[in-house]
């Protein structure tokens, strides 16, 4: 199941239990109402007793037939929604029973209308409140109306009631079907709604040239990588690049061309730093970052080299033009002794640039060291 479809189940979990909260109560005193009138106790205790209780564990067993947790995977939801659904529709057959009896045994006639208008309300309330299932809503509503309906027709002289009733049902069919296409739209649009905040917070954290992760989400990560280097004295490395002298390439190019460029910077580093434990980041202009986990101080500075050399050795073509680049690079390893935060490993690579491009640009320079 997509991502999509998972979160529409979700939201229809919650829905469902949160409808069906006080639902099971009003079948209780529908039921009590029509067996008081109809002294149902007195002539058939045997029945109105055990329809008493069964209907009350009913009502109980919606609240306390809580939904999973968050997080919880589809198969867990859907598990749910069967179990929630068979108490409803147990509570609608119960009732779609006592509606049948009272239409079929004149001791009950006192309860009659009382079962009438209970039936009647309890069908539109399963129209508006469970319209997110269409099948199980419509079974629903047929168990608990046609049997008594039909008994309504075949057995009672009332045939004016049983035309009005009759009459209804093909109002709640036609309620429960635009209930269900209210929901389903509504749906679509908190759906759409989801997607536009997850665009416009990916957009947040995004640089739109490069499509490299933006100093805001660069800022955001180091800081939380560098607690967890901290706390679990793991490693991280910082890696900062500087593209050599690239104010000349939009001064002689033209800022098109100068874009172009750092768009094919920026897949070269991707394909050179887009490894699991790997994030680049543009960090504004022609400045780039990368945060390593899991690697030495070695291997870094290995990488780093490679990368330098792979930019001095194939120039960027743009057109007809062919531009020579070149990157200064600085290395830095974190350290709880000499770095608190993630702005200590920052300057520290920082510091590690302006070494490199005071020594001559295009090379790598470490913490303590530079490599041409």
């Amino acid at each position: 199941m997509g991502i999509r479809a998972s979160l529409r189940l979700r939201q229809e979990v919650t829905d469902t239990y949160r409808l069906s909260l006080i639902g099971g109560y009003f079948y209780l005193a529908g039921w009590l109402v029509v067996a008081l009138y109809g002294n149902a106790f007195q002539h058939s205790p045997w029945i109105a007793w055990p329809m008493t209780l069964v209907l009350l564990v009913l009502a109980i067993a919606r609240r306390l037939h809580k939904i999973p947790s968050e997080g919880s995977d589809e198969a867990s939801n859907h598990h749910w929604l069967r179990w929630h659904w068979g108490i409803v529709f147990s509570t609608t057959t119960l009732f779609g029973l006592v509606f049948l009896w009272t239409m079929i045994d004149e001791r009950l006639a006192a309860g009659h209308t009382a079962a009438l208008l209970s039936t009647m309300g309890l069908a539109v309330a399963i129209a508006h409140a469970f319209s997110m299932r269409l099948r199980f809503a419509l079974l629903c509503v047929v168990v608990m109306y046609l049997p008594g309906l039909t008994a309504l027709w075949l057995v009672s002289n009332d045939s004016a009631s049983a035309l009005v009733m009759t009459i209804y049902l093909v109002y709640v069919f036609a309620t429960l079907w635009r209930s269900y296409n209210e929901y389903q739209h509504r749906l679509d649009i908190d759906q759409e709604l989801r997607n536009q905040r997850d665009l416009f917070e990916q957009q947040g954290r995004v640089d739109a040239l490069t499509e490299l992760a933006n100093r805001r989400h660069f800022t955001e990560s180091l800081m939380h990588m560098s607690q967890h280097a901290k706390n679990t004295n793991s490693a991280l490395i910082l890696i900062m690049l500087d593209l050599d002298h690239f104010k000349n390439i939009n001064d002689q190019h033209g800022h098109a061309v100068g874009d172009t460029c750092l768009s094919i910077f920026s897949e070269r580093l991707k394909g050179k730093f887009g490894r699991q434990n790997d994030q680049a980041a543009r960090l504004g202009g022609e400045e780039f970052g990368i945060l390593l986990q899991g690697v030495g101080m070695d291997v870094a500075m290995s990488r780093a080299q490679n990368f330098r050399a792979i930019c001095e050795q194939e120039p960027i073509s743009v057109g007809d033009l062919v531009i020579p680049i070149t990157v200064s690079i600085g290395v830095a390893a974190f350290d709880s002794k000499l770095h608190s935060d993630g702005d200590g490993l920052y300057k520290a690579a920082d510091s590690a640039v302006y070494r490199a491009k005071n020594a001559g640009r295009n090379r790598v320079c470490g913490q303590d060291s530079i490599s041409a």
